[in-house]
């Protein structure tokens, strides 16, 4: 955690050097105003000394003005660089996400994921506000405080001294379970954050069935994020009233044996007050100082689960540069396995440069799985899948994919504007550049948009219908002009005549592409030159779809079906 921590404040050394002047000057004055308390008794209100009352007022200006320059300096600059640490921490975690391997990225759980960006970071955040320059100035002023104690009366602060260990053991105590319950309340606030993602995202759904079962799962959530939230602040709330407890007991203690001390005029009132208002000041500080160190406790899980994010695998840009198809697709010996679920089995597989190619099976058959192997989107199978000369594995992802266009049936919209959204594909694109290719994807209903290119399209396109979302989608296939053009069920929302339109309209655009069509629609299969069947993550049948027709396979009968 220390080196984690060092790492992140190390840039902003200059800052700290301000911030920790500040609570010096801070804590240099409050140590000051419990010294003078002596003067203020003995020389003022006993000896009834004017020209002293006049040097004390000074005293005190000075000591107000250079506390409230340190309390700027610390309460401005520390947050400053807190600030600072959460905006680099979210650039880091936002980088590492975008370039994550996708194959390790789809085994967490995407609300837990938004939990760490967020919730943890904003924790992070408010624990350091908390634990920083304060504890610094804390430091400070019990150091500067023991020592006029001690020089006030050492006698005194032997009785102070005995509730030591008492606090010791309650900072460890509490401190322990603090950092056990912060450690649940993070993933409590990860579970209640998952539950708020797959209600709004599959809300439609929801509203179509018996949404009970959701509240049941969200009740048992929010209690279970109740409780910890309770037991957290049970038992700092217990801790710093045990420390009262044993701060004042010592302090009644020191006025029991002051008071005595006085009686017998071996102490002077402005000695005892002094002594007495240093150590009011010691005990507030000391409360403090604990606070920090039971929230220092807390960080340590909040960190932990900062640093998954950071510590993500990610995609090295290396390897071999990728210039487009030269001569082929080839899959050797392919299998794929994820957990006890076999995917692909034995997949030997050609596409020639130029190829058109459909691939039909029933779901879960593993036409998806197949397709996502050529960007690699997914790496750890085994076998080989050459393109041209190389395993896609050897080249680097960027140039790879540069030439690889992708259509799929969940098309993905940002809740940006409709540019930005196409931008994505090509983004030095003019203008006239995107309405062409939205002509092209017959998405004539853009043009009809309150403010055009500029309309911002809602959260995952919930301005638009299935349809419409495939065809900006289609549009940005356009726009891109890949050398490698995979559609996967791209065109499954299209009506029939839409359909049809923008398949010819890929035909003519793409005539001497390569491109694999996944479709359920076995009228898109016109223009494959080969039809790939696949049943159970195997290749049962191949060749032309007239020679699966003669043959009365597997293919004959999905033909049969669909007629």
């Amino acid at each position: 955690m220390a080196k984690f921590l060092a790492n992140l404040l190390k840039p902003y050394i200059p800052l700290f050097i301000l911030a920790f002047l500040g609570s010096l000057l801070e804590s240099g004055a409050l140590a000051g105003l419990a010294y003078i308390i002596k003067n203020v008794v003995d020389d003022v209100f006993v000896a009834k000394d004017f020209k002293s009352l006049i040097f004390i007022l000074i005293v005190l200006v000075i000591i107000a003005v250079s506390k409230q320059i340190g309390f700027f300096l610390k309460n401005y600059i520390y947050p400053l660089i807190i600030y600072k640490v959460l905006k680099n921490l979210r650039e880091k975690i936002f980088d590492k996400l975008l370039n994550a391997q996708p194959s390790f990225l789809l085994k967490l759980d995407y609300g837990d994921i938004i939990s760490r960006a967020t919730n943890d970071i904003e924790r992070f955040g408010q624990i350091l506000s908390m634990f920083g320059t304060n504890i610094v100035t804390e430091v400070f002023v019990i150091t500067g405080i023991v020592f006029i104690l001690i020089y006030r009366d050492w006698k005194l602060f032997l009785i102070f001294l005995f509730a030591i260990p008492l606090l010791a053991l309650a900072l460890n105590y509490f401190g322990e379970k603090r950092k056990k319950y912060s450690q649940k309340l993070q993933e409590s606030m990860a579970d209640y954050t998952q539950i708020l993602n797959q209600v709004i995202t599959g809300f439609e759904l929801i509203k179509l069935f018996n949404k009970g079962i959701f509240q049941k799962i969200f009740s048992k959530i929010n209690n279970q994020l109740y409780k910890r939230q309770k037991k957290n602040t049970f038992y700092e709330t217990v801790y710093l009233g045990s420390v009262e407890l044993i701060a004042y007991t010592a302090t009644a203690g020191i006025i029991f044996y002051g008071g005595y001390r006085i009686i017998k005029g071996e102490l002077t009132a402005g000695d005892f007050f002094s002594f007495l208002g240093g150590v009011l000041i010691l005990v507030n500080s000391l409360q403090t100082l604990q606070r920090g160190a039971v929230q220092l406790k807390a960080l340590s899980p909040v960190i932990d689960r900062i640093q998954l994010l950071l510590n993500l695998p990610e995609e090295k840009e290396e390897g071999i540069e990728f210039k487009g198809l030269k001569d082929k697709i080839e899959y050797k010996d392919v299998s794929l396995k994820i957990g006890e679920n076999q995917i692909l089995k034995d997949i030997n597989l050609t596409i020639k440069k130029g190829e058109k190619v459909g691939i039909v099976g029933l779901t879960g058959s593993g036409k998806s799985t197949l397709v996502k192997l050529i960007p690699a989107l997914i790496k750890d199978f085994d076998g080989k899948l050459f393109i041209d000369s190389y395993d896609v594995r050897q080249y680097n992802v960027s140039s790879l994919r540069k030439y690889i266009g992708m259509i799929s049936q969940d098309v993905f919209i940002f809740n940006d504007t409709l540019k930005n959204n196409l931008l994505i594909a090509k983004p030095n694109a003019t203008d006239e550049e995107l309405i062409e290719a939205l002509k092209k994807a017959k998405a004539d209903f853009v043009f009809k948009l309150e403010k055009g290119l500029d309309t911002v399209l809602g959260e995952r396109g919930s301005r638009l219908s299935g349809g419409e979302r495939q065809r900006i989608s289609i549009a940005r296939l356009f726009l891109k002009n890949p050398d490698i053009i995979i559609i996967d069920e791209g065109t499954s929302a299209l009506d029939v005549e839409t359909e049809e339109y923008v398949m010819e309209e890929i035909r003519k655009e793409f005539s001497d592409r390569t491109i694999i069509m996944i479709t359920h629609r076995l009228k898109i299969l016109d223009i494959a030159e080969k039809v790939v069947v696949m049943e159970n993550g195997r290749i049962i049948e191949e060749g032309t779809k007239e020679q699966l027709i003669k043959e009365k396979g597997v293919f004959y009968k999905f033909c049969s079906l669909s007629s």
